[in-house]
């Protein structure tokens, strides 16, 4: 069991590209309930907060910003503070390293109390959870099948056209002044200020943030290529 100190914390948001909204409500949620128990600390310290867009399936060398946290967690003895036990990582093989880890210790926001063999132990009761959702989904759906029923919305590569569309022309209404903060070396955060500051909302009337500046940037680099 880790005995580093948890008066100093690094929080990490992490959504997926493939499962959350543009109006990342995923962050706004996770957000909450760390602010939640930040207020139950109040000596407590957020050193860096840091927004990861990535599928909580892979591997670590293939997630630079979980890497630069725990990082900065070993540099500055602090804790890796996550709001539930799937923001860290859907693999138990990469849990299971992390929790090993003596210079890093970890906090979950759904879990206050927990050190980290019982973080790694849910872990593993989700996973095998999940595993039998995705199972009993799959013999529903293939007797739905069976019995000729019709899945899905017979309309939805048309809609995913129309939001593919929809997308990339917002992203061309604002990516030269998000490109140029970017080059500028403007944080996401900092860029997510600047157009909030003006008044410039998302295509859905939202303030802007990280995951939405993230997606945007790609989709240039993607035209550009």
């Amino acid at each position: 069991m880790a005995s580093v100190p948890s008066q100093n914390f690094v929080v990490l948001l992490r959504v997926s590209t493939h499962s959350q909204g543009e109006d990342g409500l995923g962050i706004a949620a996770q957000r909450r309930d760390i602010t939640l128990f930040l207020q139950q600390h109040p000596k407590a310290t957020v050193l860096k907060e840091l927004v990861e867009v990535e599928s909580g399936g892979k591997e670590l060398r293939d997630r630079p910003v979980l890497q630069e946290a725990l990082t900065l967690c070993r540099k500055h003895k602090a804790a890796l503070l996550v709001q539930k036990v799937d923001r860290i990582t859907r693999d138990m093989e990469v849990l299971a390293r992390i929790v090993k880890d003596p210079q890093v210790n970890l906090k979950v926001a759904s879990l206050p109390n927990a050190d980290n063999f019982q973080i790694h132990l849910f872990g593993c009761l989700a996973a095998q959870e999940r595993e039998f959702i995705s199972t009993r989904t799959k013999a529903a759906l293939a007797e739905c099948k069976a019995r000729g029923i019709r899945l899905g919305n017979p309309r939805l590569a048309e809609l995913n056209r129309t939001r593919k569309q929809q997308a990339r022309q917002f992203a061309d209404q604002h990516s030269n002044l998000i490109q140029s903060l970017r080059n500028k070396g403007r944080t996401l955060r900092e860029i997510c200020d600047v157009l909030n500051d003006a008044g410039i909302k998302t295509a859905r009337g939202c303030d802007f943030n990280p995951v939405q500046i993230t997606r945007i940037l790609r989709r240039t680099s993607e035209l550009v290529a």
